[in-house]
């Protein structure tokens, strides 16, 4: 660390004269209390590296930002009470909105939280909203995390867990269309001079004009680009690149060039390329941040799946409304196909509803007047009305909807990976730009400041820092508009480089709506122990058993000892002997229907065989054309079933599986095993109830079935719609983010090289480079947001 010498007149963090000998210590001075808390701060987080890197590339006029612990704020009320009551729905997390906030820089610094605040144990952001959601620890303090968070210079706003953050968001908005309009207004008559100047003006007249642009450039480039500074201050005091640090050393190399020309009345000041710049960045990322906010807020999953239009009925008639205004009390038609967006009770008429993504039962139930209906259930069929009892953000669904969307704000590791390229490339930008200014230093030190301020300003990381994780966060956000929850960025990087999928058999190639086809009964209570065994199994078998036992109008048996058979099956004990019920080796059937896929069963007790089950099931009717599609792209597809081999034989000769693809009774642990050998990418496809353990071993699991928070816990997609068609689609949205990040990567390579050197050679001026650069971020962006064929 090559910080100021010791006992020196200067101040140790900053440099500037120390003047007060009350701020003198054993280890040096320091000008005031904020560098003193500042450098004890970089010292204790490991964060000395930005003392070389100030060394190594001094900018050319230094005037550091000094931060007074006096002015820190009190948050002692975030640790009352009735404020958790109000921002928390646990206690232990809280959603801040963050002022400020405008690059993966400010992401990578708070996201590090945890690391030199003991009393956050995690933190989640999210770029697009502005927010942050820390989770504290046993012992931790809201208060002390709120501070901290100021002292990084990001005043932190609490948000009730159902509150957006668009108000603060809007009044940011504002604060920027206020600096643009400034920044317009002026630089516009800057331009005017300039015209004037480069139109041949000389004498008194071009040294009143030289004047008078740095008059009006001067709100420019103090109270506009004040941004860029702040950002830059912050970055670098937590020993770290971002974006603005380039931009912030050509401002200030291009103030400190021009007000030397102006005393040496000369013409070679920056002006008008300096507060174009700061119009033009100014407007670019008030357009870039309009996209996030439109396109790439994480609750975007929410809104897709519970905010959409629905009939409101009034005493003036029907009308149409969105979903997150209904308020209890309201009555609201459902519609056939769609997902109940509140909870209410049946008011009037009757409809058939699923509640699979709630329950994981797959049977439509009847409702009618009087029924309790949760969000998330889908209406098949019927008409019926509901009085809302709970509106959408108070909901199960959106509960288990928001604890998704915290696992969808994690960055990915091609995301990092961009993060730590970004920091890279400016660094490499800087040390050029130095370079040449070193270069022409002894011939013509202005054309080496103007082609090093071409440079800094031209060349631009946006497609690592920004276009590559908006082109992320756009995948998550077009699967959530087709019924598709992706946990995490993660998963779209393994899917576009998926080689093998895995398909369980039961509920998810097949129906999974079983019926009894025959059923031999030894004696009365038999289908009262089945009923026993499998009444609280998730599995599509022992839901169909359930519902044949309940039709029957039997009770079921209190079972002891129920445990689930590596074998497939389960086992109990009753009044001391012991059951299994459990698959068997038939290798043929006598039923006609060949459509139909027979499984059988039989029911032991102590050993012997005291009953006996036939149930029939069906392919789904897209399995064999999504399949047939999958292996069209190259992707092999294999069964693993845990029925047995007749069974699963007879379903893979239907669906086009070769014998070498397809695998019968397999358990929960040989099914995981065999996805682990598989070296390449992989998916694997399953119901979500009985496939976690197959899910954590393949690179990216996909429930088609079950319950969603059940589904998630293991998986990393959860299919809203029964659906096997959702596969090639989210294969499609990968790959499109693929292609887009690929398309970025190159045009911005080829910007970069072409115009940073076009800039290094002299053939660009500050003022084209300040024109270009946000050309090339805008069209990086519009990249990013286009949809185009993957």
């Amino acid at each position: 660390m090559n910080a100021p010498a010791l006992n020196t007149a200067v101040c140790l963090h900053c440099g500037s004269p120390v003047f007060d000998a009350l701020n003198f210590d054993t280890r040096g001075s320091f000008c005031c209390a904020g560098c003193k808390f500042v450098y004890e701060f970089m010292q204790d987080q490991g964060l000395t590296k930005f003392y070389e890197l100030r060394e190594a590339n001094p900018p050319s006029s230094y005037s550091p930002i000094k931060i007074s612990d006096a002015g820190d704020a009190n948050f002692e009320h975030f640790d009352d009470v009735e404020f958790l009551r109000s921002k928390s729905e646990d206690g232990s997390r809280v959603r801040f909105y963050l002022k400020g906030m405008n690059c993966a820089a400010c992401v990578w610094l708070l996201e590090k939280l945890p690391d030199f605040c003991p009393d956050a144990k995690s933190a989640r952001v999210n770029l697009a909203a502005s927010t942050i959601e820390v989770e504290r620890n046993p012992s931790g303090t809201f208060s002390a995390i709120a501070q901290m968070l100021n002292r990084l210079g990001y005043r932190p706003h609490p948000l009730r867990e159902d509150e957006s953050s668009a108000r603060l968001q809007n009044h940011e908005q504002r604060e920027d269309l206020i600096r643009i309009g400034i920044a317009a207004a002026l630089t516009g008559n800057i331009m005017i001079l300039t015209v004037s100047l480069y139109g041949g003006a000389s004498g008194i007249l071009e040294r009143q004009f030289h004047w008078l642009s740095a008059l009006l450039a001067l709100p420019v480039l103090t109270y506009c680009a004040w941004p860029f500074y702040k950002s830059s201050f912050f970055s670098l005091r937590a020993g770290r690149l971002n974006i603005d640090v380039p931009i912030v050393i050509a401002i200030f190399a291009g103030i400190v060039t021009s007000a030397i020309a102006l005393k040496m009345d000369t013409s070679a000041t920056y002006f008008d390329s300096l507060s174009m710049l700061v119009f033009l960045l100014l407007s670019s990322r008030y357009f870039l941040r309009s996209i996030q906010k439109r396109h790439a807020q994480s609750t975007n999953i929410e809104d897709d799946l519970l905010s959409g239009s629905v009939q409101l009925l009034t005493s003036d008639g029907v009308s149409a409304v969105s979903a997150s205004s209904l308020r209890p009390g309201d009555l609201i038609r459902l519609k056939e196909g769609s997902i109940v967006p509140v909870d209410g009770v049946v008011d009037s008429g009757s409809a058939t509803i699923s509640a699979a993504i709630l329950t994981g039962e797959s049977v439509g139930l009847r409702i009618a007047r009087g029924s309790v209906v949760e969000a998330g259930y889908r209406n098949l069929h019927g008409d019926a009305v509901l009085r809302v009892v709970n509106e959408t953000k108070k909901t199960r669904l959106a509960r288990i909807l928001r604890e998704t969307e915290r696992l969808a704000e994690t960055k990915s590791h091609f995301v990092h990976l961009a993060d730590r390229t970004a920091q890279y490339f400016i660094g490499i930008v800087l040390v050029s730009a130095a370079a040449i200014v070193a270069y022409f230093a002894g011939s013509n030190p202005t054309e080496g400041v103007s082609r090093a301020l071409a440079l800094v300003i031209v060349t631009c990381p946006c497609v690592f820092g920004i276009a590559i994780p908006l082109s992320m966060a756009l995948a998550l956000r077009r699967a959530a508009k087709k019924g598709i929850i992706v946990k995490s960025a993660d998963a779209i990087e393994q899917l576009w480089n998926a080689k093998t999928i895995f398909f369980d058999k039961t509920a998810t190639l097949t129906e999974g709506n079983m019926e009894v086809l025959r059923y031999v009964e030894a004696h009365n209570h038999n289908l009262q122990i089945v009923y026993g065994l499998e009444k609280n199994q998730a599995h599509p078998v022992a839901r169909t058993l359930t519902n044949f036992a309940r039709a029957s109008r039997v009770q079921p048996m209190e079972m002891e000892n129920v445990a689930i058979l590596d074998t497939g099956g389960v086992s109990g004990r009753f009044e001391g002997a012991h059951y299994k019920l459990q698959p068997v080796r038939y290798e043929t059937t006598d039923y006609q229907d060949t459509s139909l896929l027979v499984s059988k069963f039989e029911l032991l007790k102590d050993g012997n065989v005291i009953s006996g089950f036939e149930l029939g099931d069906q392919p789904r009717s897209e399995a064999a054309s999504v399949l047939d599609e999958l292996r069209g792209r190259g992707v092999k597809t294999v069964m693993l079933s845990g029925d047995r081999g007749p069974a699963v034989k007879f379903c893979a000769e239907k669906l086009g599986f070769s014998p070498d693809e397809t695998f019968a009774e397999m358990t929960p642990e040989s099914k995981a095993l065999k996805i682990l050998e598989t070296q390449e990418t992989n998916i694997m496809v399953g119901d979500g109830a009985n496939d976690a353990a197959a899910f954590a071993a393949a690179s990216v699991g996909i429930a088609v079935y079950g319950s969603l928070d059940v589904s998630l816990r293991s998986a990393d997609v959860y299919l809203t719609r029964p659906d096997l068609g959702c596969i090639p689609e989210l294969l499609n949205i990968a790959q499109g983010a693929r292609s887009a990040i690929r398309r970025n990567l190159a045009f911005s390579a080829s910007f970069n090289v072409v115009a940073g050197s076009m800039a290094a050679l002299g053939f660009m001026t500050p003022l084209w480079a300040a024109v270009l650069m946000p050309m090339s971020s805008l069209i990086v962006l519009l990249s990013a947001n286009w949809e185009g064929p993957a």
